[in-house]
């Protein structure tokens, strides 16, 4: 499973659990202090209940956020680099608590004697979305800071905190799943809440001109809704004019108003978002409840001020209530909500106290601070939330094994982390042993980095630190310097991260190792790779059942990788396929572009090479036949351009496929071999 997915679900299922618990406090919080403060109005309370609902979306993103910042490695000057270079060593490794030095008797024991610092006690290593900065030892030939990776057997350390929560990977992966599919249906049920209500304002018929924004009437809409974020509009349902009193209606369309002149459509929108990314939040159900109620009562205090007519408006609702049974859509604010808070609206309708429409600067700055301070207060307790690491022992050996390695020594009983494969090897990365046509060999020892910065050029070496436990296992990286190539740090990351490795040996025995090593990348190669395919109309080969044809066609280096894309980062890939038409002469008429790659030069340097050829294409011009792979290399002498020049009829028709990449190859540690990336 990559690195990425592991720690995104790692990250989402930490929020959800911080969100959890801070959103109830929040919302608690929130809830006290405006029972304490029963005088402010409804619009105050309004927006104080949407400050906590975004609240409990962002506290515990920046929970999460934060403790990966300050994971990130800190850069440090010159000398401070040097001072702690010749203090402690290299390669320094990162800890869930303050580095320390370890004893040579118990760096022996862990199978370790070079470096000076290393990893806690493996029992107390779990791996987490929170871990603590790191101290680098002074890059040989960079000041970068160090990018820092983990596989996903090996999660990255967490930073101490006060408790520790930790989680099987299934769990965060399962909790992640459930957060995203819950937020992406609530997400698609507002935008589909969103269309309808377009397509009713669309079919409604204007009822009147009269108020600040145009009435509708609608008989596919059941309760009165304001829409519209750019053209804001009221629609009605048509039975509801039909059937209550003129002044009732009045007070409906001035309530509605009310909703638009306080930006209710764009405040309700913001809200339903932000519920759907916080929808396994049960704190965010009762603050969602909270705003619902408050922004009713605040248009109903808007009606009382604007008409005088309380006792009116209630009776109003009432009817309202009585007549409709359908629910407010998700997308528009509406008169009519819930049963419970029709009850508490017609209950403050008929109290006669003032009615406040203006929001308290004071009240909102207070709750403000006070949502800071409750931030600023769970960045210190909140828990973490981590994967349990393994123990970095040594392997098991089995009972045979042991009885053999009593008669018998092994044959390298001390030995460094060796390469075991390059790319892949997922299943079984020991099983896949590292092998050239040239230089065939087995598990060369990954030298110190010093031993390849100087044998080649610095800015051919890429610098790193490897944490290989006793079962084969890569427990971390961290890229120190690499070359100056646009992406070659993520290269480097991409490469290391899906390479096998075999665990060092002490005494014949594996174990854990940590090291400073490098390997040489050579310049960036640009090329391409084409396939020219003929269009044979169908019904062609009964047509002509004694004719042979021109087969697809392979060549690499045409067209020529455009200077233009020269600055591309490593590992970048694009492809393209053009149609090119020909006449019975093998002259290019027409060429098409039939699936772009993205970018402009590509594609026109692939149409101007398939504009420039003749066909057929054959070998003189770099064209070769695809040999099958159960085939031997004599094939090639026997299906050569000679072949097939004389087919006839030729096609009319033919496809490019171009493939434009961006490759660095590898140089194998020990060797002068070199490998690329696949």
């Amino acid at each position: 499973m990559s690195i990425l997915l592991t720690n995104a679900a790692l990250a989402v299922a930490a929020t959800v659990f911080d969100s959890l618990w801070e959103g109830a406090l929040t919302a608690g919080a929130v809830w006290l202090a405006l029972r304490c403060l029963p005088q402010l109005g409804a619009a105050t309370r309004y927006a104080i209940w949407l400050c906590a609902l975004l609240a409990i979306l962002v506290i515990p993103a920046v929970t999460v956020g934060l403790s990966q910042q300050r994971s990130e490695p800190q850069i440090h000057t010159a000398a401070t680099l040097a001072q702690t270079s010749a203090s402690v060593g290299a390669p320094v490794a990162r800890t869930r608590s303050n580095t320390r030095q370890l004893s040579p008797k118990t760096r022996n024991a862990v199978g370790e004697s070079a470096p000076a610092f290393y990893p806690a006690p493996a029992t107390q290593a779990v791996s987490a979305l929170h871990p603590a900065p790191a101290v680098h030892a002074a890059p040989a030939n960079h000041g970068a800071p160090a990018v820092h990776a983990a596989t996903p057997f090996a999660p990255v350390p967490v930073a101490e905190r006060k408790s520790r929560i930790t989680v099987p990977q299934s769990i965060a992966l399962a909790a992640a799943l459930i957060w995203l599919l819950l937020a992406c249906a609530k997400g698609a049920r507002l935008l589909i809440n969103v269309r309808q209500l377009a397509a009713l304002r669309r079919a409604a018929r204007l009822w009147s001109t009269a108020h600040d924004y145009p009435v509708y009437i609608s008989d596919h809409v059941h309760v009165p809704v304001a829409v519209g974020f750019l053209r804001p509009a009221i629609i009605l349902p048509a039975s509801l004019v039909q059937q209550l009193r003129k002044d009732a209606v009045e007070t409906i369309v001035v309530h509605e108003v009310a909703h638009l002149r306080r930006y209710d459509v764009w405040t309700n929108a913001l809200a339903r978002i932000t519920e759907a990314l916080v929808a396994l939040n049960p704190a965010a159900w009762f603050v969602m409840r909270r705003l619902s109620m408050e922004r009713e009562i605040a248009c109903d205090d808007w009606v009382v001020a604007r008409t005088g007519a309380g006792d009116a408006f209630a009776h109003t609702l009432f009817e309202l209530a009585s007549r409709v049974c359908a629910r407010a859509p998700l997308a528009a604010p509406s008169a009519l909500g819930s049963r419970h808070s029709v009850v508490v609206r017609i209950e403050r309708l008929l109290d006669s106290r003032p009615r406040r429409l203006r929001l308290s600067p004071s009240a909102l700055g207070g709750a403000l601070m006070l949502l800071a301070i409750i931030a600023f207060i769970v960045q210190s307790v909140s828990p973490v939330l981590a994967y349990a690491a393994e123990p970095n022992v040594p392997a098991p050996v089995p009972a045979a094994a042991q009885v053999a390695a009593a008669t018998t020594t092994c044959a390298s009983p001390d030995h460094g982390i060796r390469l075991a494969s390059f790319f892949g090897a997922k299943s079984r990365p020991r099983a896949m042993k590292l092998v050239s046509r040239k230089h065939p060999m087995e598990g060369p020892e990954l030298p110190d980095a010093s031993t390849v910065v100087a044998k080649f050029t610095p800015s051919n070496v890429a610098t790193f630190d490897l944490t290989v436990d006793a079962a084969g296992r890569t427990r971390k990286v961290a890229v120190i310097a690499a070359p100056p190539y646009p992406g070659m740090r993520e290269h480097v990351m991409r490469v290391i991260s899906t390479t096998a490795f075999e665990p060092a040996l002490h005494d014949c025995v594996p174990v854990a190792k940590t090291i400073r090593t490098a390997l040489r990348f050579t310049k960036p190669l640009d090329g391409t790779y084409s396939i020219v395919t003929p269009a044979y109309f169908k019904g062609w080969s009964s047509q002509h059942p004694a004719a042979c044809k021109v087969p697809t066609l392979q060549h690499t280096g045409v067209p020529a990788f455009p200077d233009s894309m020269k600055n591309l980062p490593v590992d970048a890939q694009y492809s393209a396929s053009v149609l090119v038409h020909v006449n019975a002469d093998g002259t290019p008429t027409n060429a098409t572009v039939v699936s772009p790659s993205g970018r402009p030069a590509f594609d026109d340097a692939l149409v101007a090479a398939a504009r420039q050829a003749t066909y057929p294409l054959t070998e003189r011009a770099g064209f070769k036949q695809a040999r099958p792979s159960h085939t031997t290399l004599a094939w090639n002498a026997a299906h050569g351009s000679d072949t097939y020049v004389s087919c006839k009829p030729l096609p009319g028709s033919y496809v490019w496929k171009t493939t434009f990449a961006r490759v660095v190859p590898i140089g194998i540690p020990g060797t002068s071999a070199i490998v690329q990336a696949r």
